[in-house]
């Protein structure tokens, strides 16, 4: 069951989509306290990157996952996976857009929340809760 619904998840993304420079390498995620540091590609279609303050403490934990394709939401973002980091009892898939928006589901697929993006040299101002809403 689980992965059929991430297998949907990622059919949904399409073909290899446009390059990735409207998505800087770290991000916070609007009114929240933590977001996305050193994201990168890794060729030929993947992304990595760390989820940074994820408890609004300081941890960290590796993310992953491909680039996102095709000419829907995801086309010249990521779509991040948390590894093996298990916080608040999930794993998490983040969907990074290039248009400044984010989604966050549970490894089950089960959305969990949404919002906006800013670069962190645009200083964008930091909540006290994570994105995942715990």
């Amino acid at each position: 069951m689980l992965k059929s619904k991430i297998v949907s998840l990622l059919a949904l993304l399409g073909a290899v989509g446009a390059a990735q420079a409207a998505i800087p390498a770290n991000l916070v995620f609007d009114g929240y306290c933590d977001g996305m540091t050193g994201l990168a590609k890794v060729l030929p279609s993947g992304a990595t990157g760390t989820w940074s303050n994820l408890d609004c403490a300081g941890t960290n934990a590796q993310v992953g996952g491909p680039q996102g394709k095709g000419k829907g939401e995801t086309a010249g973002g990521y779509v991040m996976g948390s590894y093996g980091a298990g916080v608040y009892g999930s794993e998490f898939t983040w969907l990074i857009n290039k248009d400044h928006t984010w989604t966050v589901y549970r490894s089950d697929g089960t959305y969990v929340n949404h919002g906006t993006w800013s670069a962190v040299a645009e200083g964008a101002a930091r909540g006290t809760k994570p994105s995942v809403g715990q």
